[in-house]
């Protein structure tokens, strides 16, 4: 799973380890602001994903052409946020910022999950108008 950062793109996984690093040979101050950014990444496709679930509740037609692709994607992202979370849960004992890192994943899981929940009752909205038209 990748995040963009700054217009560029980096690994979530290799950032841990980096970050992991850094707690073990940086100043302080170098890890937390290596584990600052990514949480606020991480948060900000958070908030993005609810106000896009939140826009999806007053839509009354489909916002992508392709539901399969949509649901394909969307799968893959969760299926690497759960492998993030399993990643970091090795370590968020070690220091309280990958506790904190830890519980963004979490709301990114979720937040994906509930996307997804929105879309499907679109989904079935605009079926139950087709059928009943």
């Amino acid at each position: 799973m990748t995040v963009r950062m700054n217009n560029n793109f980096i690994n979530y996984s290799d950032f841990i380890s980096v970050s992991l690093d850094a707690l073990e040979t940086a100043p302080r101050e170098l890890f937390e602001k290596m584990m600052q950014m990514i949480n606020s990444t991480l948060h900000q496709q958070v908030v993005e994903l609810e106000k896009q679930a939140l826009q999806i509740d007053e839509m009354s037609i489909i916002p992508v052409n392709d539901l399969e692709e949509y649901y394909d994607v969307t799968l893959d992202a969760v299926e690497d946020v759960k492998l993030l979370k399993k990643s970091i849960l090795k370590i968020e004992k070690k220091d309280i910022l990958f506790s904190e890192l830890s519980k963004t994943i979490t709301d990114l899981h979720e937040a994906y999950v509930h996307h997804m929940d929105r879309m499907g009752q679109l989904e079935i909205r605009v079926l139950s108008k087709e059928k009943s038209a």
